[in-house]
């Protein structure tokens, strides 16, 4: 909710005075404020996947992963693009490395 709040501040900051809003002005900072919420929420959502999750397994050969280290990747979602970092697991076995769902 923080994160929220600040972006709807930042969107109202540099608002004009009640009486030289117009109807574009409004509709234009509602539009830019929801396309930012949008990204907020999905990056919020998506980055509880930081976590390292306790049983990975490797989709392969079924063998417990390791975890290697924190990934970034960039993702294009119905919101827009947005960066995730998440947890990256490697099987020595298969040489592979993924991102679990988790």
């Amino acid at each position: 909710m923080k994160e929220v709040e600040e972006v709807i501040d930042r969107m109202l900051a540099n608002k004009p005075a009640a009486e030289e809003i117009s109807l574009r002005y409004a509709e234009k900072t509602a539009v830019a404020t929801g396309e930012k919420l949008k990204e907020v929420i999905i990056e919020q959502l998506l980055g509880s996947h930081r976590e390292p999750v306790t049983e990975a397994r490797c989709p392969s050969c079924g063998k417990r992963l390791g975890m290697k280290d924190y990934r970034s990747r960039q993702v294009v979602t119905e919101a827009g693009e947005t960066r995730i970092t998440r947890a990256y697991y490697y099987c020595a076995d298969c040489q592979q490395g993924i991102f679990p769902p988790g």
